[in-house]
C-alpha cells in the first residue's frame, strides 16, 4: 500500500512539472504569444511599428493580416458566421463598423495608461477603441503636368482633368468609403458632384498607395488622396503638391481595438500602449502622420492641426445609409 501511494505521489509530481513546462519549448525559454492584428494600414508601416514592438516586448509576436477595409470586414463576418474569429485586433479604416461591434459588446473596453491627457474625441465608447494617428482625404497633384493648383474638391471634375483625375474604390477602401459618406451628405456637393466625375471620365484605384504612386509619376494629374501618402511622395522628391479643399478635408477615423474573447488580450493591450506611447506617436510621424499627442508636433509639410478646416462627417448618415451609399455609388460608376 506505501509503496502504491508514492508511485501516485511520483506520477502526480511529474504531471505539475509538465504543467509547468507546458508552456516552455524545448530549449527551456517560454514560447511566444502571438497577437493577430487585422488591418486595413499600410503594410510596411504597420509592419515597421510591429517590428519595433516586438523588440521592446520580447515574447510577442504580432501576426498581421492586412487588406483592404472592406475586405477586413468580410473576412471578419466569416470567420464570426464559422465561429472561429482569429482576430484579437482590428485597425482599419470603418469607424461605423467599430460602433457595431461596440454595440455587440465585441470590443474589450481599455483605459491605456498612455491614453492620459488624449484628447477626448480619439477615445470612443470609454476606452473601447481609440485613435492612435490622424488620417485626412485630400487633394494632390502632379506639379508638372498642373499649371492652375485645384483649390476645391470640384475641381476633380474640370475639363483640364477630364479622364487625368482618380480616387480610391469605396467598394475596396474605407478611406474612399468615408470620404463616399461625407460628400453625398454635403448640401453643396451631394450626388450631383459623383455624376459630374463620371462624365469627367474619373479613374478609379484599389487603394490609396496607387493613387500616390500614379499622381507622382504624372499618369494621374490630380487624385483624392490620403493626406500621408502625398505629403510622403512629396518629402521624397516627387513633382506632388497637397491641397487642402476649401470645402474642408474628409477625417478618416482608423480605430484600433481589441477582441473581448481574444486569449490574448494582455498583450494586445501592450500593443495598443505602444502605438500611443511617445515612441510609437514619434514614428506615426518619422512614417508622415499626424500624431494624436500634440507634444509630437507634426511631420515635415504638414498643417498645424488648429489649421485643419474639417468636412463633417455624420455618424448617424454613415450608419443609416451604409447600403443605400454603395448602391448608389454602384448606379453611377458600375463595379469598381
Amino acid at each position: 500500500m506505501k509503496r502504491i501511494t508514492i508511485k501516485l505521489l511520483a506520477v502526480l509530481l511529474i504531471g505539475v512539472m509538465l504543467v509547468g513546462c507546458s508552456d516552455k519549448n524545448a530549449s527551456g525559454k517560454n514560447k511566444d504569444v502571438t497577437v493577430h492584428l487585422y488591418t486595413s494600414e499600410s503594410q510596411d508601416q504597420v509592419g515597421e511599428m510591429m517590428k519595433e514592438f516586438e523588440k521592446e516586448n520580447p515574447g510577442i509576436k504580432v501576426e498581421i493580416f492586412r487588406t483592404g477595409t472592406e475586405q477586413v470586414i468580410a473576412k471578419m463576418e466569416a470567420e464570426r458566421q464559422s465561429g472561429g474569429l482569429v482576430a484579437d485586433m482590428v485597425w482599419f479604416a470603418d469607424i461605423d463598423y467599430f460602433n457595431s461591434l461596440s454595440e455587440e459588446d465585441l470590443l474589450e473596453e481599455y483605459k491605456s495608461p498612455n491614453a492620459e491627457g488624449l484628447d477626448e474625441s480619439f477615445i470612443y465608447n470609454n476606452g473601447k477603441y481609440y485613435e492612435v494617428r490622424q488620417i485626412f482625404n485630400v487633394l494632390a497633384y502632379n506639379t508638372t503636368q498642373v499649371k492652375n493648383a485645384p483649390t476645391s474638391w470640384n475641381d476633380l471634375y474640370s475639363t483640364d482633368y477630364k479622364g487625368k483625375a482618380a480616387m480610391a474604390s469605396p467598394n475596396y477602401s474605407g478611406a474612399a468609403f468615408l470620404t463616399l459618406a461625407s460628400i453625398v451628405h454635403n448640401d453643396d456637393l451631394g450626388w450631383d458632384y459623383f455624376k459630374s466625375l463620371k462624365e469627367n471620365d474619373l479613374k478609379f484605384e484599389q487603394g490609396n498607395g496607387a493613387l500616390a504612386s500614379k499622381v507622382a509619376s504624372g499618369e494621374y494629374h490630380v487624385v483624392s488622396v490620403v493626406d500621408f501618402m502625398a505629403r510622403n511622395a512629396k518629402n521624397e522628391g516627387s513633382p506632388v503638391e497637397v491641397v487642402w479643399p476649401e470645402e474642408g478635408a474628409v477625417i478618416i477615423p482608423t480605430p484600433v481595438g481589441i477582441m473581448k474573447d481574444s486569449e490574448v488580450k494582455d498583450a494586445a493591450k501592450k500593443v495598443l500602449d505602444f502605438l500611443l506611447s511617445k515612441q510609437g506617436q514619434e514614428m506615426f510621424k518619422d512614417q508622415g502622420y499626424i500624431p494624436v499627442n500634440p507634444e509630437v508636433g507634426v511631420p515635415e509639410n504638414a498643417p498645424d492641426t488648429d489649421e485643419i478646416n474639417i468636412m463633417p462627417l455624420d455618424f448617424d448618415f454613415l450608419k443609416e445609409n451604409r447600403e443605400s451609399l454603395k448602391t448608389g455609388f454602384s448606379d453611377i460608376f458600375g463595379e469598381q
